[in-house]
């Protein structure tokens, strides 16, 4: 019995893993418009979207973001294109602004994480 939740366990990484991976790619693919950001934390829903801070890829920098008729998850990954602006709300002069066209993939809270243990594997 231990054996298969093992393989559930291994199959869900793997998953996980290429999700990362496709996100990856696809940022390459796409060009330097697109971006690839973690969702740190929501902290506010609206009718028309969402107010939330979002982690960069590439940077690590945190950053005010509002998602156009979109709720992400916590956690999660997402591959976008947006435009940075000023954000009354809060009085913000550099929130992200993702427009409901903007997301272009997702991937799971831990897919990063998978790949990276993945690559650690295969090194």
């Amino acid at each position: 019995m231990l054996g298969i939740f093992g393989r559930k366990k291994s199959r869900k990484e793997a998953v996980a893993a290429q999700q990362w991976e496709s996100l990856r790619t696809s940022a390459r693919q796409l060009g330097p418009d697109f971006h690839v950001v973690q969702v740190a934390e929501v902290y506010q829903r609206a009718r028309n979207g969402s107010k939330a801070y979002v982690i960069w890829a590439e940077s690590g920098a945190r950053q005010d973001t509002w998602f156009e008729g979109w709720a992400p998850q916590p956690g999660s990954h997402v591959l976008l294109r947006g435009s940075v602006g000023y954000g009354p709300h809060n009085n913000t002069p550099k929130v992200l602004y993702v427009g409901s066209g903007g997301i272009h993939s997702t991937a799971s809270a831990g897919a990063r994480s998978a790949w990276e243990r993945q690559q650690g594997r295969q090194a």
